[in-house]
C-alpha cells in the first residue's frame, strides 16, 4: 500500500457553525484510506482560547477553495487516488454521528494523534466518502491548519 501526507488551513470566523480546513476522499477510483496520523494546530495569532476541532466521516466533499495534492512518503509509489481539498467555501456533507475524533484545543497548543496499531480511521470504498477536519469556535476569529498522514 502506498502512503500519502496533506493538510490544510481555515479560516474559523467566530461562528456556532463548524468550518472543514481539509477532506480526505475516494474519487475516480474507489479504494478505502486509512488514516493513521493526524496533527491539528492553530496557526493565528496565539491566545488564550478554547476550539473544538472534530474529525469526522464525510459522504460528499463540498466545495474547496483550494485542491491539495497529496505528498507522496515513498516516491516510488504511484499518485494518490484520493482528492483531497482546503479551505472550504461550502461544506462537505457529514455523517451524522460518526464523529471518529473530537479534541478541545487550546490556541496555542499543537494535538496529534497517531493510531495504535490496528487502530487506524478506515474509510469505506464509495465515491466521495472519507473525513473531514472541522473546528467550532463562537467568539474568537484566527487560522487553524490539519495535517494527515494515510495509506491507499
Amino acid at each position: 500500500m502506498a502512503r500519502y501526507s496533506a493538510s490544510g488551513s481555515q479560516n474559523l470566523p467566530e461562528s456556532t457553525t463548524p468550518i472543514t480546513a481539509l477532506t480526505i476522499a475516494a474519487q475516480s477510483t474507489v479504494h478505502r484510506n486509512i488514516i493513521y496520523d493526524i496533527t491539528i494546530g492553530n496557526v493565528g495569532a496565539p491566545a488564550d482560547l478554547v476550539t473544538l476541532h472534530t474529525i469526522q466521516r464525510i459522504t460528499a466533499v463540498g466545495t474547496a477553495g483550494a485542491s491539495v495534492t497529496p505528498t507522496l512518503l515513498d516516491i516510488a509509489d504511484r499518485a494518490s487516488q484520493s482528492a483531497v481539498g482546503e479551505n472550504h467555501s461550502s461544506e462537505p456533507t457529514y455523517t451524522a454521528s460518526t464523529e471518529l475524533l473530537e479534541v478541545p484545543l487550546n490556541h496555542r497548543a499543537t494535538f496529534r494523534w497517531v493510531a495504535a496499531p490496528g487502530g487506524e480511521i478506515i474509510t469505506p470504498a464509495t465515491n466521495n466518502s472519507g473525513i473531514g477536519a472541522k473546528a467550532i469556535h463562537a467568539s474568537a476569529t484566527t487560522e487553524w491548519r490539519v495535517g494527515c498522514m494515510w495509506e491507499e
